[in-house]
């Protein structure tokens, strides 16, 4: 990449667009440029809207294309073979670019391979990825064909070279105009970044502002880009009203009736939402969640698809708080549910209040999440005026400077971060538990203050789990708490109970304290700052050597506990080839390598306790000065810092030398050479959350699809700790024998045979074939199901059939986007895919399961809780596969007009003893044994309505 001062000459002061840019991108064999080849090459000349050449060649790589890249590309190797070689096109490639600024999405990627082809860009590179997160910071993506389709571009050959080229200068000149039309402290504060960073982003802002003659400059901004009193008025806490609130609640009978009034016949429900159909099913579940908060009491609630759970309890729960029964908590498990609450089934409960007398404005609804969602305005605003941050960091803090000129809420689930999510951690108010001040814009106490002010919280897991591990004081005072998605909070709980500690995190931390621009020296300058003011600077030189040279020591210390660490790793992959995690056992400890391990650790151990102390000394002599936002912001670094050490000397302590027998630990070995972690969790959450949770709680309502096993509950309150209360298991008022068939082939291998991967591929291409329409496939794994998309892509694609890969074709939210907006396409999906992620305004006409969900055997939580039990596979390993089995057949049918068929892939549901309980979990549907051959027509009849 160019250096500013050479782009600043190359450019001048041209405005930008009046300058001649070349908009260019490459199409080649593979990602590494070192060892894959360009097969075709596309670029566009052009200043401002004006066309001034085209140069657009295809590539002979001397190699064979993968199947991958023809189906992406649509380039065949006939095409390739007889195409000029690359020294061929070089020559009129660089003269078509001579020394003009290249323009690509994602840049870089197209930069790498012209340099290892011996094409060197003379000048600078804009990439309108970077330009989009940052004029587009809400996304919700980035990529060139989204942003095509977003702007209505012409873009009608994706993943062709001069088509991306062609439409990448048309997103340029829109993003360019966004850029134009921001405030111009906005642009002064971006220019500053790039300079910092050497971030081309940064030059580009700096030219359009050169670009508007002095006189013409205004800035409604103050010096950072954020006008801070406007900001400040946006985050006044809503303080919703409660003068007509009654003192005491309702009588039980009473609010129950008022509960019954709104479901049924006639009732509020069906006067709000045309084509409402009352379900028995919904009314027993709000009367009994109603009951429950009435009196205090525990209640488990299974709700099959069609119930309308969510609307059932949040009636229940406004109901019971504006009519002085006091504030309830929600939480959910997963973001969809969140926003789905929020932004949907709220509005339908307001609904309902205003048909009983009680104004929309009476319900006061507040979405509550942890720390780390939060953007802390103190510490972006220090980072942002610190001297030279990464290009990343720059990034993310230009993204969310515009943000900052509408966010009223600094919740990062706002922002399109993806890969920049690591560098908002470091501008977020995690560690704000030590914040120093209360004064100026803070979106995390403001989400707070409104939470204090709510009927209803809506919280996630995460959040719920998080207070639980601190004792209490994040969750606002409440009366009830419901959880959703309860299927969940153990594997939650599992999780937030015990710790992670990430060998490059760790290293992260503590070389991040040393230097002149590390924490410390950081600290140093405040307290000195603060403390000169009440002259207390005696002990801050001896403090600040002494964590210095604390920090030095524990960073050569922590290099050397991950030599260590590696050796007894390489020893364990002897026995455990290619291992991802293995399990910390007894037999590990008793290898003499483990002694040299806890030496190691007990040196680093100790150096870290200094390190802790030393910024805690340092800490506490800052307080005693006056602040100012700056060095708060020091302050809250430094705490966050604290804290994550802290958690990291607590876990290792655990793991390497004091074991609790009531923890499972492990080691992980990250892919990409990216460290190892070193992992503990409870081997049995039970108790805890019977201590903490339902002995601490009121009431306490657990809802979800699956929580019973084989129509009991037994099972499910011994995992979650919970005692006494009530039991309620309802079914779905979907027809689920005349909506669903289930498909087993009984011909099929069974899975590990021999061609059972073939059989696999074979039966998906042939319900995909019969029904045209669309296809999910859930897999365990994600080899099998990479080696599945390679196999299916080039047969299905050339029939029209859009094959989608999750991990290769993008994020389990992308798969199931693309596939409710493709009418023809199977897609591909493993583990997150089960559940959670719906298809938006469409359905399914086929579900496939490769194989039953046996958990993983090498799994350490899962192999350490086996040994709990006589017969571990018969009574954890199967009913853990159950409820995961129940979770994936709940992707076919999710309306009443669904219909489609569940095609299972492993015999040995039909060949197993235990199959049968397999069979048992699923409600009653159209079930059909058939072998191989006939499946695509069983399918494909049913698809129709046929008979089968």
């Amino acid at each position: 990449m160019s250096s500013p001062s050479r782009l600043a000459k190359t450019l001048a002061n041209l405005p930008p667009d009046q300058e001649v840019l070349v908009a260019l991108d490459c199409e080649t064999t593979g990602l590494d440029p070192a060892r894959d080849h360009i097969i075709e090459i596309g670029a566009v000349k052009y200043r401002g809207s004006e066309e001034l050449g085209r140069f657009s060649s295809l590539v002979n790589p001397q190699r064979e294309l993968s199947s991958f890249i023809t189906s992406l590309t649509g380039i065949t190797q006939t095409e390739v073979d007889s195409a000029p070689g690359w020294d061929s096109v070089a020559s009129g490639l660089r003269e078509f670019i001579a020394n003009h600024t290249l323009v690509g999405h994602s840049v870089g990627f197209d930069a790498s391979f012209l340099r290892s082809h011996g094409v060197i860009p003379q000048a600078g590179v804009y990439d309108t990825f970077d330009l989009a997160s940052v004029v587009l910071p809400e996304g919700p993506e980035y990529s060139l064909e989204r942003l095509s389709a977003r702007f209505g571009l012409v873009h009608d050959n994706p993943h062709r070279a001069l088509s991306d080229a062609l439409a990448t200068r048309d997103l340029f000149l829109i993003l360019l105009d966004r850029l134009q039309r921001l405030d111009h402290g906005i642009l002064t504060q971006l220019q500053r970044l790039g300079n910092a960073s050497q971030w081309p982003l940064g030059i580009l802002a700096g030219r359009v502002l050169n670009a508007i003659p002095p006189v013409k400059r205004r800035s409604t901004t103050g010096p950072l880009g954020v006008d801070t009193v406007a900001l400040s008025k946006r985050l006044r806490a809503r303080r919703p009203s409660r003068a007509d609130r009654p003192d005491e609640p309702m009588a039980r009978d009473e609010f129950l009736k008022l509960v019954q009034s709104v479901f049924g016949a006639d009732g509020e429900l069906q006067k709000k939402l045309p084509g409402y159909e009352p379900r028995q099913e919904q009314e027993d579940m709000a009367m009994a969640v109603g009951a429950a908060i009435a009196d205090g009491e525990h209640l488990a609630v299974e709700a099959g698809t069609g119930v309308g759970k969510s609307i059932a309890y949040l009636v229940s729960a406004a109901l019971h708080a504006v009519n002085g029964g006091g504030p309830v908590v929600v939480s959910t498990n997963t973001i969809n549910l969140q926003e789905q609450l929020v932004h949907k089934d709220i509005r339908v409960v307001r609904s309902v209040l205003e048909g009983l007398g009680v104004t929309a404005d009476g319900l006061a609804i507040a979405q509550l999440k942890g720390r780390s969602n939060y953007l802390c305005f103190k510490r972006w605003a220090h980072s942002v005026q610190s001297a030279e941050p990464a290009e990343s960091d720059a990034r993310v803090m230009a993204k969310c400077l515009v943000w900052l000129q509408e966010t009223d809420t600094g919740d990062r689930s706002e922002l399109a971060l993806g890969r920049d999510t690591p560098a908002f951690s470091r501008l977020s108010s995690q560690g704000a538990a030590g914040c120093p001040a209360q004064d100026g814009p803070c979106f995390l106490r403001k989400a707070r203050q409104e939470a204090l002010a709510a009927d209803i919280v809506i919280v996630n897991h995460s959040l719920l789990l998080s207070d639980i591990a601190m004792g209490g004081g994040l969750l606002p005072p409440h009366e009830a708490l419901i959880i959703d998605e309860a299927h969940h909070l153990e594997a939650v709980a599992t999780r937030h109970l015990g710790f992670q500690v990430l060998q490059p995190q760790l290293i992260a931390d503590l070389e991040g304290l040393s230097g002149e621009r590390g924490a410390i020296a950081d600290l140093v300058r405040a307290v000195q700052s603060n403390a000169a003011q009440t002259q207390a600077l005696d002990p801050v030189p001896a403090a600040a050597s002494g964590a210095m040279e604390a920090a030095a020591r524990a960073t050569a210390h922590a290099g050397e506990f991950y030599n260590v660490l590696r050796i007894v790793v390489a020893s364990l992959m002897q026995n455990h080839a290619a291992f991802t995690e293995v399990r910390i056992t007894d037999g590990i400890r008793a290898q003499p390598g483990w002694a040299d391990l806890e030496i190691a650790w007990e040196n680093l151990d100790g150096a870290m306790a200094d390190v802790i102390n030393g910024l805690r000394t340092l800490f506490l002599l800052g307080e005693r000065g006056a602040k100012d936002d700056d060095s708060d912001a020091v302050f809250l670094n430094v705490s966050a810092a604290m804290e994550s050490l802290e958690g990291a000397r607590s876990g290792l302590t655990q793991a390497v030398s004091e074991p609790s027998p009531e923890m499972v630990y492990w080691l992980g070995v990250r892919p990409g050479d990216r460290g190892i972690s070193i992992n503990g969790a409870p081997l049995n959450v039970g108790p805890l959350l019977k201590e903490h949770l339902f002995e601490q709680e009121r009431s306490v309502v657990l809802t979800g699809a699956t929580l019973g096993y084989e129509k009991k509950f037994d099972r499910f309150r011994r995992n979650v700790g919970m005692e006494g209360g009530s039991d309620l298991m309802l079914g779905s008022p979907f027809d689920y024998r005349g909506n669903a068939l289930i498909a087993v082939p009984e011909d099929m291998p069974e899975p590990g045979a021999e061609g059972y991967a073939k059989a696999v591929n074979r039966a998906i291409a042939q319900v995909a074939r019969s029904v045209l329409d669309r296809v999910l496939v859930l897999f365990t794994s994600n080899s099998a199901l990479e080696s599945a998309r390679r196999a299916l892509s080039p047969v299905l694609e050339a029939e029209g059939i859009r094959v989608i890969g999750q991990g290769a074709d993008g994020s389990p939210h992308r798969v199931m986007r693309t596939l409710a907006e493709e009418k023809v396409a199977v897609a591909l999906g493993t583990s997150s895919l089960w559940e959670g992620v719906d298809l938006e305004g469409a359905s399914l006409k086929a579900l496939i399961m490769a194989r039953l969900p046996f958990p993983v055997p090498t799994d350490p939580v899962f192999s350490a809780r086996s040994e709990l039990y006589e017969d571990g596979f018969g009574e954890y390993a199967i009913p853990e596969a159950v409820q995961r089995f129940r979770q994936g057949f709940g992707r076919l049918i999710r309306s009443r007009s669904d219909r489609g068929s569940f095609v299972i892939l492993d015999r040995r549901i039909l060949s197993k003893s235990y199959g049968v309980r397999f069979q048992r979990s699923l409600p009653g549907c159209t079930v059909r044994r058939v072998s191989l051959d006939e499946l695509g027509t069983v399918v494909g009849q049913w698809n129709v309505g046929d008979p089968v």
